[in-house]
């Protein structure tokens, strides 16, 4: 329960489309005070960008979920829009290799997606409980070997996932990832981003399966959700289904809802808030994994279809 983050939370932004231009005369990360900023970023022997006078920060957030709730700050004076690029995804993943802590987390909203500002952010926390989407079946998406998705009833809601088992797979493991961004954002569908570090994915087995042991290697992995596209976060009554919320790490921002919650009320508001039709979720990653394969968008949707038609005629022959 986090009563404060509810009533002193600095008014959301409504917006329209999933990439607005940055408006300066809105608020944004340049009007931080020095003192709320606590690092500056920057990698000596493989530099993150090519501009030595780009700035990236971790800052403090003024209306954090959890104690040591904080803002990454990619490229600050650059004053980009909250599109996830390579460059932040470079800077995620870097940090998630540098912090030890299995409880750690970085997350990412989209315009659209419960994302209160227009200046390209992330959040990063340390969260008192794990994900239970660590410990989830999923499948491979289509005939790709490193990317994988998990729809309901197996979870709250659709997502891709993608997961760093070596520091060989370092590039590509950034590459997937940038590219489901960007595909989703040129689809102008909201997403959120939940990073974290999670058992080996599986693809087989229970539904669900705990390492209660602790004996499974622990791999940075990221959760990418799109979502039904919101013009702007609701006023705080129970909580906003955003990238903590759809990993199933709820924080509610009244007593009441606090007093009154269940599992049904909180997939019901996931349900009417953010989860996508099934036939939505099931074209995009179609489409995605035509793009990861260099096909054109669309192939695999006739392959599917051909497939359903020759299923079709089995049975009518069986039938006759």
């Amino acid at each position: 329960m986090n009563v404060e983050r509810g009533e002193l939370r600095r008014k959301p932004m409504r917006f329209k489309h999933i990439r607005e231009p940055f408006n300066a005369l809105r608020w944004n990360f340049t009007k931080l005070h020095d003192k709320e900023i606590m690092l500056y970023l920057r990698c000596e022997d493989r530099p993150i960008t090519n501009d030595q006078l780009d700035r990236h920060v971790i800052a403090v957030n003024a209306s954090p979920l959890e104690r040591d709730h904080s803002l990454i700050i990619p490229s600050i004076n650059k004053c980009l829009p909250q599109v996830l690029t390579p460059t932040a995804i470079r800077i995620a993943t870097d940090i998630m290799l540098l912090v030890a802590d299995e409880s750690f987390n970085i997350l990412f909203n989209s315009l659209l997606g419960q994302a209160s500002v227009n200046h390209l952010h992330m959040h990063c926390l340390y969260w008192p409980y794990e994900s239970d989407l660590i410990n989830r079946r999923f499948e491979p998406l289509n005939d790709l070997t490193d990317v994988y998705i998990i729809e309901p009833p197996n979870w709250l809601c659709s997502a891709f996932a993608f997961q760093l088992t070596s520091m060989h797979d370092y590039d590509s493991f950034r590459s997937n990832l940038s590219r489901c961004v960007q595909f989703l954002t040129e689809q102008n569908q909201a997403h959120n981003v939940f990073i974290t570090r999670a058992q080996p994915i599986r693809t087989s087995g229970p539904v669900q399966e705990e390492d209660r042991s602790r004996t499974r290697p622990q791999y940075v992995t990221a959760y990418v959700f799109p979502r039904v596209n919101a013009s702007g976060a609701k006023p705080p009554t129970n909580f906003n289904p955003a990238a903590n919320e759809l990993a199933g790490c709820l924080t509610s921002y009244t007593i009441r809802f606090f007093e009154s919650a269940s599992e049904q009320s909180a997939v019901r508001i996931i349900e009417e808030e953010a989860l996508l039709e099934s036939s939505v979720f099931q074209k995009l990653a179609l489409d995605f994994s035509d793009i990861l394969s260099n096909r054109p968008p669309g192939t695999s949707h006739c392959s599917q279809n051909h497939l359903l038609e020759i299923r079709t005629e089995d049975c009518q022959f069986r039938v006759l």
